[in-house]
């Protein structure tokens, strides 16, 4: 798969996780406790895009090019085959993102909080979505005339 896809794809990862969590932190007026101080969406929105664009460029992005590397040098010739590897392959890269994730994040008591490992999961499966539409979407078609 180009780079340029990849790189794109992230990039709409890291749009998409970040409109949904400043949108699912978001509380309108008439929740809000009185006398408490909440943070506006475009704050949520912006700390959730760096803190997703440093985990996409730094973590998930990098590995994702080895594990595509990995999974080229297998012959599949069976698209199921194929899709099962991929996803499992996958399923691996977030699985280690989310442990170096916890480390570099909890430090040493990385393993009594399991938020974070969902999470790079969860946005390392967004980001595999992103390039089976964006390789759908550049593949080119026949023209039925």
């Amino acid at each position: 798969m180009p780079f340029s896809i990849k790189l794109f794809a992230a990039l709409l990862t890291v749009i998409t996780i970040s409109l949904y969590v400043g949108v699912s932190r978001f509380l309108t007026l008439a929740e809000r406790a009185e006398d408490t101080y909440y943070y506006p969406f475009w704050y949520i929105w912006i700390i959730s895009l760096l803190i997703n664009a440093a985990t996409m460029l730094f973590l998930i992005l990098p590995l994702s090019l080895f594990v595509d590397r990995v999974l080229a040098s297998t012959k599949m010739k069976d698209p199921g085959t194929r899709l099962i590897y991929v996803i499992v392959a996958y399923l691996l890269l977030g699985i280690g993102c989310g442990f170096l994730y916890a480390i570099f994040v909890f430090r040493m008591d990385a393993f009594q909080h399991t938020g974070q490992y969902l999470y790079v999961l969860i946005i390392t499966f967004v980001y595999l979505l992103w390039q089976f539409i964006l390789k759908w979407i550049s593949k080119p078609r026949k023209r039925v005339s």
